[in-house]
């Protein structure tokens, strides 16, 4: 006597979307952070840019983002979730947003004269 298959592979079905949503929920989200070694930034709030690429990365807009900085960089995010790459498969390349966040540097104080060691 032979059991119907048909329950089995309904179970199937639903593992298999079960599987594929989780990866989905799951695989949303990057981001990458440079630093320097000695950080110190101005503010703890980030300044955020979006930046588009169109025609598979052959267009930047904008092509180089501005920081106003006048000591320079503290460190930098470049950030991508799940619906910038969501929009960058449905159409295939041709649009790929993206967002960066930037701190500036803190200026350099005047820490007074270097302490004297003690006479002895």
């Amino acid at each position: 006597m032979r059991l119907p298959s048909y329950p089995m592979r309904h179970g199937r079905r639903w593992l298999s979307a079960g599987v594929l949503l989780l990866a989905a929920l799951l695989a949303g989200c990057a981001s990458h952070q440079v630093r320097t070694p000695d950080s110190d930034p101005l503010e703890q709030t980030y300044e955020s840019r979006m930046v588009h690429a169109y025609l598979w990365g052959a267009i930047l807009d904008p092509q180089v983002v501005a920081a106003d900085c006048d000591d320079g960089l503290n460190d930098v995010i470049v950030e991508d979730n799940f619906l910038y790459d969501l929009a960058g498969v449905l159409t295939l390349g041709i649009w790929m947003p993206g967002e960066v966040r930037y701190r500036c540097r803190a200026p350099a104080g005047d820490l007074g004269d270097f302490p004297e060691a003690p006479a002895q």
